[in-house]
């Protein structure tokens, strides 16, 4: 039940990458953004959540632009935080697609929509796993999340998105969110292209980067990932899939513990959402 980091550069995959024009999806979070240290200024009330809604909508419209520089002609961005109500649609890119809202039932929420017609996955926002605590804004899907692994492997939010794209055959090339969700990125994905945009003091405090500077290297850094898709990596691992999560419980102090394996990967994605 290893884990497999496939290459792109198979024969079948050499022809996907060889043809006219690239599709992307962008899968955006929030707590990754530069500047952002806290949880209730990422959701609506909050005095600065406008502001911050277009900083990230910035971060992502540097990395559509970087996408359409190294080729793409097609690029989905899907707002995968919260109530998925975060990207300004008037801010963003004209040339990007956008996806928001939920679907209800649907553990792979955060990536709807990906299939094999896809070249390439890229994270804007990013923020590192449940249990990380030097981690800014660290957690896994909700709050109550102590602790979730697949096949014993721990999985950041990152990770267990990139998990269900790479059943398609689509890699995860580029990520851009605190340090601590960069240093997980290469330790999931080997050799990824990342932006730091923050770097993390505890799990409400960190120093950010100007979010110029950010923008400025998330474009360089995603136009060079895909230039150099040839060489990407698809996350995926060996069947069955095994899932374990640990949650808080009903009593203070209380953990749960559940688990359920099938060789079906989202069966047990699913199976983790519904003890969220």
């Amino acid at each position: 039940m290893g884990l497999l980091l496939l290459s792109c550069s198979t024969s079948a995959n050499s022809e996907k990458y060889s043809k006219e024009g690239l599709k992307v999806m962008i899968q955006t979070d929030f707590e990754g953004v530069t500047g952002v240290v806290n949880f209730d200024e990422i959701y609506p009330g909050h005095i600065h959540f406008d502001r911050n809604c277009e900083i990230l909508t910035r971060e992502i419209n540097a990395a559509v632009e970087g996408a359409f520089a190294a080729g793409a002609v097609e690029v989905i961005v899907r707002d995968g935080h919260a109530g998925n109500i975060n990207v300004n649609p008037v801010l963003l890119d004209k040339r990007a697609k956008l996806t928001r809202g939920r679907l209800p039932g649907t553990p792979h929420t955060m990536v709807l929509g990906i299939d094999s017609t896809f070249d390439a996955l890229l994270f804007i926002g990013a923020h590192a796993r449940a249990g990380v605590e030097n981690g800014t804004l660290s957690h896994t899907m909700s709050l109550k999340v102590l602790d979730f692994s697949i096949n014993d492997k721990p999985l950041f939010e990152a990770a267990y998105n990139a998990l269900y794209a790479g059943q398609f055959g689509v890699p995860s090339v580029f990520l851009a969110g605190d340090d601590a969700a960069c240093r997980e990125a290469i330790e999931n994905f080997g050799d990824i292209e990342t932006v730091t945009t923050k770097y993390s003091f505890g799990r409400t405090c960190a120093t950010s980067k100007s979010p110029e500077i950010v923008y400025a290297e998330i474009r360089t850094g995603v136009e060079r990932a895909l230039k150099n898709l040839n060489k990407a990596k698809i996350f995926t691992m060996e069947k069955p899939y095994r899932m374990e999560v640990k949650v808080k419980g009903e009593e203070p102090g209380s953990v749960e513990i559940y688990s359920h394996t099938s060789d079906t990967l989202e069966v047990v994605m699913k199976k983790f959402w519904e003890k969220l």
